[in-house]
């Protein structure tokens, strides 16, 4: 650890307060905003591999790892909205801790500000009371990355594998855990060759010594090869030199590792991919297992390798809004901290690497996500968190500093801000989880944010819980030509597709209910099901035929899609 001022159990201690704090508000009321469509969608399908045991990897709805983890989940704590979050919120609720594995990098004062900008910081917040996969694999990444520092700081080798299953998990939530790698390389090539320019090479200058080194012994091994003038002794003989040369070199003695570390990197992400039915044909065939390995990342990158087709400049500028909206306070100060460190304190590598990571990040997912949204936001800031927190620890020692010199107005100036800092997170966050999280005017809600609420809910479970549980759908827009299926399938968007009613077949999964759909207003008659949904643009042809029902008109997107449902009256209380 740097030099410190509080001492490691004091880190600690804040650092407990810290995870605990994030905890809270990560669970407390988890299942207030109702399922946003992707989480519809995918609860649904969790529900429906959970009833028929079947599964079968999809890229378009990211990797298995929450399918496998919530059907336990499901089954042990039953479906709602909350359970269907709390992994995902575990484990953003336990991000503030990964700070403590960079210890060796970071003054305790730093520490605790990267824990506490990961533990309250309203992007984290908001996405990790969502069921989606990015704070997953952002959580994951920053742990793999945190055992391998400690494992380069220590010299421990346990660190390697345990980093290896967190890269694994990484891979097992979401495709873009390859993009992590690619922001990981990017941003150590700018720190070596910054390194390289400043003249201060350090580990730089043994890298490129020892591959210096293991080309050079390549190349005159060649040589060797293929002219006898340049070999000492017989071709045998220089092949089993050469082979020695490996075995006992650098090269002999990390390649068992590295094959080791893979090995498990493939069970791992077998075990989370490989079909269902079907988990112990991966195990035991080679067939099997190269499926649910190089066959499903063949199936990930045909899916997410093309490119999308948007304005680059439009997603952007949306991420540059999220930041100022939202995170203001975590931007401007990981460019003070930046600054800082790079100018004042004698530049950092780990400082910088995480600076670079974050900004390639805030480039470079416009180019990569496929729509418009907040959530890819979340992948800038884990990084930029390090920097950030470099600000605030200066801010923090420089009042420490003036209160021991008697300068009160200085000291009081320090704590003011750090105040603000917390008070503007902690106040955005409570105003985007949990006092409008599904408000249109809320820049964390994306479209497919519904603004359905419990009341409504409710009176579905009541009306759908006797004797008759059909849910009719009414008009070109929820009529369908094949009615849910437990199978994942790839033509989402296609018209006619029940992924259009979303996210209204997660809830009505749960309740037990089944849904029709039609295009006749004389079928409505008819029927009288207990419960009639359609587009508001039909409320004039329906409502005559419907005396007995109560109307209710929510949004079922964030700013579309107004929707009217007819609950009929003698199943639900209309009060």
């Amino acid at each position: 650890m740097l030099p410190s001022r509080l001492g490691r159990r004091r880190v600690v201690a804040g650092l407990l307060a810290l995870t605990a704090a994030a905890l809270l508000v990560r669970f407390w009321a988890l299942g207030l905003r109702a399922f946003h469509w992707d989480e519809g969608r995918v609860g649904y399908w969790i529900l429906r591999y959970a009833e028929t045991g079947h599964y079968d990897y999809e890229p378009i709805i990211h990797g298995p790892f929450l399918y496998h983890v919530n059907k336990y989940v499901f089954g042990v704590f039953g479906a709602t909205d909350a359970t269907a979050r709390a992994v995902v919120a575990l484990v953003g609720g336990l991000l503030p801790l990964a700070a403590w594995l960079f210890r060796d990098h970071l003054t305790d004062l730093e520490v605790l500000g990267f824990a506490g900008f990961l533990a309250i910081n309203p992007v984290l917040v908001y996405y990790s009371r969502f069921m989606r996969n990015d704070v997953l694999v952002a959580a994951f990444s920053l742990l793999a990355l945190g055992l391998v520092v400690r494992a380069l700081a220590t010299g421990r080798r346990w660190y390697w594998p345990a980093a290896t299953v967190a890269l694994a998990l990484a891979f097992t939530t979401k495709a873009n855990a390859l993009l992590y790698l690619v922001c990981w390389a990017g941003a150590l090539v700018l720190v070596a060759d910054h390194r390289i320019l400043g003249g201060d090479e350090g580990w730089v200058a043994d890298l490129r010594t020892w591959l210096w080194n293991a080309t050079a012994a390549t190349v005159a091994w060649l040589d060797g090869l293929r002219d006898p003038d340049e070999r000492d002794g017989s071709l045998p003989d220089h092949l089993v030199a050469g082979f020695d040369a490996v075995a006992n070199g650098a090269l002999g003695k990390y390649l068992p590792r590295a094959v080791g570390l893979g090995l498990l990197f493939s069970l791992v992400t077998a075990f989370f991919f490989a079909p269902r039915p079907g988990l112990l044909h991966a195990f035991t065939s080679v067939d099997g297992f190269e499926a649910a390995t190089l066959g499903a990342f063949e199936e990930t990158f045909a899916v997410w390798g093309g490119g999308h087709e948007h304005s680059y400049v439009q997603f952007l500028e949306l991420a540059v809004r999220t930041h100022a909206a939202v995170a203001l306070p975590l931007s401007a100060f990981a460019v003070l901290g930046f600054v800082y460190d790079r100018y004042w304190l004698g530049r950092r590598d780990f400082v910088e690497f995480c600076a670079y990571w974050g900004l390639f990040s805030v480039v470079g997912y416009p180019i990569v996500t496929d729509i418009a949204a907040h959530w890819s936001v979340v992948h800038a800031m884990v990084p930029l968190a390090v920097p950030a927190a470099v600000g605030v620890g200066w801010i923090a020692e420089r009042g420490v500093g003036f209160w021991r010199q008697g300068d009160r107005v200085g000291a009081t100036v320090a704590v003011v801000v750090l105040l603000a800092i917390a008070g503007y997170a902690g106040m955005t966050a409570y105003q985007t989880s949990y006092a409008n999280p599904a408000d249109a005017d809320n820049p964390l809600v994306q479209y497919g944010q519904p603004g359905i609420d419990d009341a409504l809910l409710a009176d579905l479970d009541a009306a759908t819980n006797g004797d008759e549980d059909t849910v009719l759908f009414y008009g070109e827009h929820f009529h369908t030509t094949t009615e849910p299926s437990p199978y994942l399938v790839e033509d989402l968007r296609e018209p006619k597709h029940w992924t259009w009613r979303l996210p209204l077949p997660w809830y009505l999964e749960r309740f037990g209910a089944d849904s029709e759909s039609t295009l006749s207003v004389g079928d409505v008659e008819a029927e009288q099901p207990p419960v009639v949904v359609a587009l508001a643009d039909h409320y004039d042809d329906l409502n005559p035929v419907l005396e007995n029902y109560t109307a209710y008109t929510y949004r079922l997107t964030s700013t579309d899609t107004p929707t009217v449902f007819w609950i009929r009256n003698d199943t639900h209380d209309p009060a």
